[in-house]
């Protein structure tokens, strides 16, 4: 059976791991979505026609949110430690325990949890959007053929022999 410092060190190394991949992937749904808003060559810009802007704006946007969850996430849990080393020091003990009630504390949860579900719904949005962006190019209506020769009535091919 493991221990408590064993289960907390796997929990830190996990969260971290889980932290890192996050942050990865909401970098590269800012990239596709970037790419996908500025596309000038072809065939990617037939492609994003298909696709609602609002849809790529949405992974934009939600790459933005989950960076600012992300700094905002590593703040409180800083803060939390540095509240915990400053009560260590002032009683001059080796350890401390967390103060529960401080919105710090109370925030890295949450905060931790939103930066799964924010990067969960980017990845969402960004299979709806490989999806449209599957789908046939439409191609342009086709132009009404134009005339070769102007015909030549019977009227005007009378005076002529």
């Amino acid at each position: 059976m493991p221990s408590l410092t064993e289960i907390n060190a796997r929990m830190k190394e996990g969260s971290g791991q889980v932290s890192t991949l996050t942050r990865s992937l909401a970098l590269g749904f800012l990239a596709i979505a970037w790419t996908l808003l500025t596309a000038h060559e072809e065939p990617l810009r037939s492609m994003t026609a298909n696709v609602n802007r609002y849809l790529i704006l949405g992974l934009a946007a939600s790459s933005a949110l989950f960076l600012a969850c992300d700094l905002l996430h590593y703040v409180a849990i800083t803060r939390m430690a540095e509240e915990a080393a400053v009560r260590a020091a002032k009683v001059s003990s080796a350890s401390a325990d967390y103060d529960k009630t401080s919105l710090a504390y109370k925030a890295q949860a949450p905060l931790y949890h939103a930066k799964v579900w924010i990067v969960g719904t980017g990845a969402v949005l960004l299979l709806t959007i490989f999806i449209f962006l599957l789908l046939p190019i439409k191609a342009p209506p086709p132009e009404a053929p134009k005339p070769c020769c102007v015909p030549i009535s019977s009227s005007s091919s009378a005076g002529v022999k």
